[in-house]
């Protein structure tokens, strides 16, 4: 039955509203199957029903759609200093969040408690019940083991093999999961996002570091790590802290642009305004459209979203991207290629962690508790 309520749950989030007979033509599943689980959904709060416009008959059919408040997860994403922390309900909109700094000294353990402390208190601002939180999204710097429990290696953070599902649970009492930061904000554009419509869309986050995230949707999905930012550019060019020389990142992100400006004060939201006016931009543009030209070759996304500190550019370096990325790569991928900014509302770090959250603790087979009374029920 899970796998029915998963199919019914991610048809609603992708589609939206519709009608009982409509899930049981596109899902595959029995009109009995159908009516079974939504009324087992009904029955927990999960589905709200409403009269659609009148069919062919002259009849108004019942639609259902998912509740927004039918549950909750938590969303936690780590940088290297600092957490932002937000409690998202069933559609993924923030209904409370805060942030807190622990700066780059700070041990893994610290990391955790100091993430939970924030988390229980988002939770109370939120005022809903701790009991109908379904888990803990957490999305981080660097790669992640493919259980979702172990960041394995962040170059930018230093941390390695940290099992931060298992913490954070310890310390919460609620499942966890992990995610690769901009592979979980990519899979987050691509559904709830204005992009959603896209076979493929490649993520690109610039801050400390750059990275993305790439995501092809359908039924086969797929994803991915993107390490734009360790493509080397430069074989000649200086040492990266992952131990590689002439890596993009060491050109193209938030430190190296600003000794490039010769500010260090000035502030991430002008940052690639105020480099785009230096002698020295010419260089590093070609760098990155060198290395975004290579990803977007071997990849063949159909769309790009520009995060982070992308999101603030001049609107002209949006129109020189799109005018000189296409000649470089394959015809066949040039014809749709879309550059666009992020449209999920920022910080985009919490909403790639509540969308991995709902993934697994939701869209997947339905709740926990839900399984859990289906089968008392089937039993019974």
């Amino acid at each position: 039955m899970s796998v029915g309520i998963g199919r019914i749950l991610t048809h609603l989030r992708d589609f939206g509203p519709t009608s009982r007979a409509n899930l049981a033509r596109e899902t595959g599943l029995s009109s009995a199957g159908v009516t079974k689980i939504c009324a087992s959904l009904d029955e927990a709060g999960l589905l709200r029903e409403s009269a659609s416009k009148e069919t062919a008959l002259g009849r108004p059919a019942t639609e259902v759609s998912i509740h927004p408040q039918g549950g909750y997860v938590l969303a936690i994403h780590l940088s290297p200093v600092r957490a932002h922390v937000a409690v998202c309900n069933l559609a993924m909109q923030v209904l409370s969040e805060d942030t807190v700094d622990y700066g780059a000294s700070a041990s893994e353990t610290d990391v955790v408690e100091r993430a939970v402390a924030v988390a229980r208190g988002v939770v109370t601002a939120a005022r809903i019940p701790f009991d109908q939180l379904l888990g803990v999204g957490v999305g981080v710097p660097g790669s992640v083991d493919e259980e979702g429990r172990i960041n394995t290696h962040s170059v930018l953070a230093g941390w390695r093999n940290v099992p931060f599902a298992k913490m954070f649970e310890a310390a919460l009492g609620l499942p966890a999961i992990l995610s690769h930061n901009a592979t979980a904000i990519a899979i987050a554009e691509a559904r709830y996002g204005a992009w959603k419509g896209s076979e493929s869309l490649l993520y690109l986050l610039l801050g400390k570091g750059i990275g993305g995230g790439y995501v092809k949707t359908g039924a086969h999905e797929r994803t991915s790590i993107v390490e734009i930012g360790h493509v080397v550019v430069d074989p000649n060019g200086p040492l990266c802290r992952c131990s590689g020389t002439g890596c993009l990142e060491r050109y193209f992100s938030e430190a190296p642009l600003r000794q490039m400006v010769g500010r260090d004060d000035i502030p991430s939201s002008q940052l690639i305004s105020t480099a785009m006016q230096v002698e020295g931009w010419s260089e590093i543009y070609e760098y990155f459209v060198q290395a975004l030209a290579t990803t977007v070759t071997l990849l063949g996304p159909e769309t790009i979203v520009l995060g982070g500190d992308f999101l603030t550019a001049p609107d002209h370096f949006v129109a020189e991207l799109r005018k000189d990325l296409p000649p470089r790569v394959m015809p066949q991928q040039r014809a749709n290629l879309a550059i666009e900014r992020a449209s999920l509302a920022t910080p985009s770090g919490v909403q790639g962690a509540a969308c991995i959250a709902l993934d697994t603790f939701f869209f997947s087979s339905g709740p926990a508790h839900l399984g859990r009374s289906s089968n008392h029920a089937n039993r019974a």
